[in-house]
């Protein structure tokens, strides 16, 4: 399995988790959760360059953004199939 493959196979996993805690949300709630998650990316990433952040922490803030992604591409493929709203 490739790298990518791998990386992808784990945020549709945390997606699907996320689906499970949280049901299917709609996309404002989704799209305002990704933004929150954009900015503890980037927050983590200034702390690892300026303040000797974990580099660990960027990549687990991004796979919770990556995951949020997979749930607002779900949800509207869902929609557009006539499963949707």
């Amino acid at each position: 399995m490739s790298a990518l493959r791998r990386i992808s196979d784990g945020l549709a996993d945390k997606a699907d988790a996320n689906i499970s805690k949280w049901g299917l949300q709609d996309e404002a709630t989704l799209i305002l959760a990704a933004t929150e998650e954009l900015g503890e990316l980037a927050q983590a990433f200034l702390k690892s360059k300026h303040e000797g952040g974990q580099i660990g922490r960027i990549t687990d803030e991004a796979k919770d953004l990556g995951a949020l992604c997979c749930q607002i591409i779900y949800l509207l493929e869902h929609k557009s199939d006539g499963r949707g709203e």
